[in-house]
């Protein structure tokens, strides 16, 4: 991979990866379809998504076929293994939370999500319409700059207060 569009793009260092990879399934295979990637490239493909912001359609073919990895996207989030990693990680911070920021922050939402008629819609994915256009807001409960204990989705026309009772179950819960 040392000529392609990704050299010295990837994220996950061996180190990190030792981290993440022990709630991640060893293998899903569907003996239909063999997977192509490992777990390891397929964590690579996500976080390229989300610091790209681009379409799935636009991921470059050194991660596979776009559909193939945004099915096991999809697989991976049905299954709780996005929120098993995430647990994870919060576990093995060992300091107390002795304070807690609260804040929100607007994302735009690509204009093809505004179709987005699987899964109950726009109001299920926590799309909305705002003067921006279609955004989505996360609101986040934070111990420090590099430690969340609690994310909430909501739509980007709604105000931060009402998505707090959500915020503040998560923190209650990862307690």
């Amino acid at each position: 991979m040392k000529n392609s569009v990704l050299s010295g793009r990837l994220r996950v260092s061996d180190a990190l990866w030792k981290i993440i990879e022990p709630p991640n399934p060893r293998s899903q295979r569907n003996h239909r379809c063999p997977t192509k990637i490992s777990n390891r490239m397929f964590v690579e493909a996500f976080l390229f998504q989300a610091r790209a912001g681009n379409p799935w359609r636009d991921m470059p073919g050194e991660f596979g076929k776009w559909m193939s990895v945004y099915h096991r996207f999809r697989r991976w989030e049905r299954a709780g293994l996005w929120k098993r990693i995430w647990k994870h990680l919060q576990n093995l911070n060992d300091k107390p939370v002795r304070s807690l920021f609260i804040d929100s922050t607007a994302m735009r939402a690509h204009q093809h999500a505004s179709v987005a008629k699987k899964d109950g819609g726009q109001a299920n994915q926590a799309i909305g319409r705002s003067c921006g256009g279609l955004t989505t807001k996360l609101h986040a409960a934070c111990a420090d700059d590099r430690v969340a204990v609690s994310l909430c989705l909501s739509a980007g026309q709604s105000h931060d207060a009402t998505a707090f009772p959500a915020v503040w179950e998560g923190v209650t819960k990862s307690r």
